[in-house]
């Protein structure tokens, strides 16, 4: 056994995130790597449905999305929905107190009726059905060796709560495991599987990625409001920024928040904020004023279903035409978007190091994919990571200081309050080299230059875009974000059936990659653009303007708008349908030419 994809589903209340979030954390501290999907409803309570997706492996997985192996469910509907995307040979668990009989099941998997419910009620409550669950499973995997490290995982999980239930969620945990060794008749060969340890890893969601980026890349000032998917980047910063000399405000709301950490940048502070789309329209002016005053600051866009309020808890990528021409006027910024939980911190590093050397806002767009996900990542050399502060102006007494000057490069020295002969005042108004506010055109036109050079000036630094497959393949993807993991196993198995695919993903989306884009249609014969929206906002933004340097090249694209994400499955599907589309036209083409 190289690869285990366990999902565990049922309604809000459930314990299906606590149980998944046990059992992931159990199996990385295992040396095993391993990726999470989880989704949850808007609700608290009711009838919302939960799932927790567990890949876990020897290697480095790329997605948890796609079939599944052992499906855990503690309620009924999730079954019927669940065992469609199973594997030949998968295990289903269900609680045969609340099913006491299948409507529907399939042939090819197998089936375990666990009485849940009864087990838990014996122990004082049924609330615990989740940890018997979970014992089920660490029995049914016993060559992985959880038992003990799950027990230390649920005293860390619960560490906050009375002892007895720390006490309540172990002795629900033993009854699962007692019941799979003494009562369960396995049909399953999961009891020999083997998976090699790896060794010592991370294990952190992409939205905790972007917080300790932002300690590691010097942040001291955050700023926010409570908003779903990225409420997490502001509460793990309120209980680590502090260790660090820091501070965390949560604000009234987030006009407010992007206003204090613009302030807190003024004063010579490294600063950000986090939303999602809601929030990120809120701060469209400020982020005009960021520009004019060219004033660092980060903003992480863990983008959601949108518009208005949406679909707080589902994916998207919709927010990319926000990101890159939001705001009035000609703003210049940088819009940059992680692949994975690892590039989630080396993007941040570099939205902090791009903010301070070029004073511009640098957006982050992560996603509910992204963001909430845990990932296994390698062990990071925080010492040796290069961090870029902004430069300050060399003055002694009676120099002028210009704060706006002109440089060839766009950048000029910026003080903050209290620096020796650095005193200047900021303005939203357009403004001389010295800042004294001015309609003229001249200045106007000059200042917008000096601005927009900075990005001329930063395009050089931008990370390298990512390449994935065969350099000669005729069929050709373009993505970005959050897709990557899904596409890159798309490729791998078209691969293995025969079909070159190769994928280009820009990590940075604004200023306009084109340069990139070109090189990698020159020899495509067909690209197939995929994101997570409705309008192909990348495709429709970059990639069209990019394909006259080939204009043999056919560009389709494929998208995904019902706020769940990619899965390897339904990519490698459109690979096939495209390469026979393909093969239908060079057949189509020798037809007529041997007819001719």
């Amino acid at each position: 056994m190289k690869d285990l994809r366990i999902k565990i589903s049922g309604t809000s209340g459930q314990g299906i995130i606590s149980s998944g979030d046990i059992l992931s954390y159990a199996t990385a501290r295992k040396g095993y790597y391993v990726t999470t999907y989880r989704a949850f409803p808007s609700e608290i309570r009711g009838d919302g449905k939960c799932y927790y997706t567990l890949r876990i492996s020897e290697h480095k997985a790329l997605t948890a999305t796609g079939e599944t192996d052992i499906l855990i469910c503690l309620d009924e509907d999730t079954i019927y929905e669940g065992i469609k995307n199973m594997t030949s040979n998968g295990i289903l668990i269900y609680d045969k107190d609340i099913v006491p009989q299948l409507k529907e099941t399939r042939d090819d998997i197998i089936t375990y009726a666990v009485p849940l419910s009864t087990i838990a009620k014996e122990l004082g409550s049924e609330r615990s059905r989740n940890m018997t669950a979970l014992g089920i499973i660490v029995e049914i995997l016993k060559n992985l060796h959880l038992e003990e490290q799950i027990l230390k995982d649920i005293e860390l999980r619960y560490k906050l709560k009375p002892q007895a239930v720390i006490d309540s969620n172990k002795q629900a945990l033993n009854a699962g495991i007692k019941y799979a060794k003494e009562k369960l008749e396995r049909k399953d060969s999961y009891d020999k599987a083997q998976m090699a340890s790896t060794g010592a890893k991370l294990i952190m969601s992409g939205n905790e990625a972007i917080g300790l980026a932002a300690i590691a890349a010097g942040c001291r000032f955050f700023s926010g409001y409570p908003i779903t998917p990225a409420t997490e980047i502001m509460e793990w910063l309120a209980k680590e920024l502090p260790k660090f000399g820091g501070k965390m405000i949560q604000c009234e709301d987030e006009i407010a928040a992007i206003n204090y950490a613009l302030g807190a940048s003024y004063a010579g502070v490294k600063s950000m904020t986090a939303t999602s789309g809601p929030g990120f329209s809120l701060m469209q002016e400020a982020l005009g004023l960021a520009s004019m005053a060219e004033l660092p600051v980060v903003i992480a866009d863990v983008q959601r279903c949108g518009p208005s309020t949406g679909v707080p808890t589902k994916t998207e990528q919709s927010d990319l035409f926000a990101a890159m021409y939001g705001t009035h006027g000609d703003c210049p910024k940088i819009v940059l978007a992680p692949m994975n939980v690892a590039d989630c911190f080396y993007q941040t590093i570099n939205a902090f190091n791009f903010a301070e050397k070029y004073q511009v806002p640098v957006i982050i767009l992560s996603d509910a994919s992204l963001g909430p996900r845990r990932e296994c990542v390698d062990l990071i050399d925080i010492e040796n990571l290069k961090i870029v502060n902004r430069e300050k102006p060399q003055l002694k007494e009676g120099d002028e200081y210009n704060r706006y000057a002109d440089t060839p490069s766009g950048i000029s020295p910026i003080s903050a309050p209290g620096d020796l002969y650095g005193e200047h005042v900021i303005t939203g108004l357009e403004h001389t080299e010295a800042n004294a506010p001015t309609p003229e055109p001249d200045v106007h036109r000059q200042m917008t230059e000096k601005r927009f050079r900075k990005l001329e000036t930063a395009a050089g630094q931008f990370s390298k875009a990512k390449t994935y497959g065969d350099e000669d393949a005729s069929i050709g993807i373009i993505s970005w974000g959050s897709t990557s993991g899904p596409v890159f196993e798309a490729i791998d198995k078209a691969k293995e059936n025969g079909i070159k695919v190769q994928a280009l993903y820009p990590r940075t989306l604004y200023p306009l990659p084109t340069d990139w884009i070109k090189g990698f249609v020159k020899n495509k014969e067909v690209v197939i653009v995929i994101e997570a929206n409705y309008n192909a906002q990348f495709k429709s933004t970059i990639v069209e303007r990019c394909t006259h340097v080939n204009r043999g090249t056919e560009v389709l694209e494929f998208l995904k708008y019902d706020g769940t994400p990619f899965t390897p499955e339904e990519i490698y599907d459109e690979i096939v349908k495209v390469s026979q589309m393909q093969e239908e036209k060079i057949a189509l083409a020798t037809n007529k030419h041997t007819h001719f």
